[in-house]
């Protein structure tokens, strides 16, 4: 037989637990909504994984290239000093040589120099002898170059006639070469003898 007192229990405990409020639940969305942007690490760890990996492939490309560019620095570079240590002993013996021509260009711009600070004393004696009477015989001709900017000039000589001496000596003065020409010495025992004196215009203008 069935037990009424049983049942009654069953029916009681059925209806305390309807009436019993139930328990939440957490509900968890693993779908990404399209209007709802992802965080920034998330990005960030997306790009990583994607364009970030090639961008750290270019890197280690370019420092293993420039590994190899600086070896290849180092390889030239040390034959280069190879070659200098070489050619050292070369040059050293050629010393000798640069200082005899050292030597020589010192020698020619000092020469350079002179003919720049002289006049041409080839046309100075051409002109004298083309300016000299023939009735006088000269017996010295000398230029003093001790001062460059204006040699002196002497001119000894020996003359039958005062006149001619005079007529030489404005010959002399008449020409721009010539500076300063005077008549420094004289003496008129037998053939009358003479010393001439003056400078050498470098200009090429009379000085009076």
């Amino acid at each position: 037989m069935d037990n009424p007192a049983k049942d009654n229990h069953s029916k009681k405990s059925a209806k305390d637990l309807l009436k019993t409020p139930r328990l939440g639940f957490f509900k968890i969305n693993l779908l990404i909504q399209k209007n709802i942007q992802p965080k920034i690490y998330i990005r960030l760890l997306k790009w990583a994984l994607s364009s970030g990996k090639f961008i750290v492939i270019v890197v280690e490309l370019i420092t293993i290239s420039a590994f190899v560019y600086r070896y290849k620095l180092d390889s030239e570079l040390s034959d280069l000093q190879e070659k200098i240590k070489e050619v050292i002993p070369f040059v050293q013996s050629l010393n000798n040589d640069e200082i005899l021509i050292r030597q020589t260009q010192f020698q020619l711009q000092t020469i350079k120099q002179t003919n720049n600070n002289s006049s041409n004393f080839d046309q100075v004696f051409t002109k004298i002898a083309l300016l000299t009477p023939k009735t006088i015989r000269l017996t010295n001709i000398s230029i003093d170059s001790s001062t460059p900017a204006n040699p002196g000039l002497t001119i000894a000589g020996i003359t039958p006639s005062n006149f001619e001496l005079s007529a030489f000596i404005k010959a002399l003065k008449a020409e721009p070469v010539f500076a300063n020409i005077s008549l420094t010495n004289i003496s008129l025992e037998g053939e009358t003898t003479f010393i001439i004196t003056g400078n050498l215009n470098k200009n090429g203008g009379k000085v009076s």
